[in-house]
């Protein structure tokens, strides 16, 4: 069977081979399933993000809208009262 001790050599070459590509697969198998859960997590994280920007910031973003525009009335209003404290 064996004839020469290069005839070991390439089998041990040939199963080192095989051993490395068999790594190779299950890396590259625990990698694809990784990275699915990392996908899975960032739509729960986008969907979390949109939800706080609808109840959050949509809101606030609205009462800094009539906060601006009733400013000039609140401005009015103050410089009246402390004019009639003045008198």
């Amino acid at each position: 069977m064996f004839e020469t001790s290069g005839d070991i050599l390439n089998i041990s070459l040939a199963a080192g081979f095989v051993l490395l590509v068999v790594f190779l697969c299950v890396l590259i198998f625990y990698a694809i399933k990784i990275l699915r859960d990392l996908a899975k997590v960032m739509d729960e994280v986008e969907a979390t993000v949109s939800k706080v920007h609808r109840s959050v910031v949509q809101p606030l973003k609205a009462l800094d809208y009539f906060v601006n525009k009733a400013q000039p009335y609140i401005e009015t209003i103050l410089e009246s009262k402390k004019n009639s404290k003045k008198k």
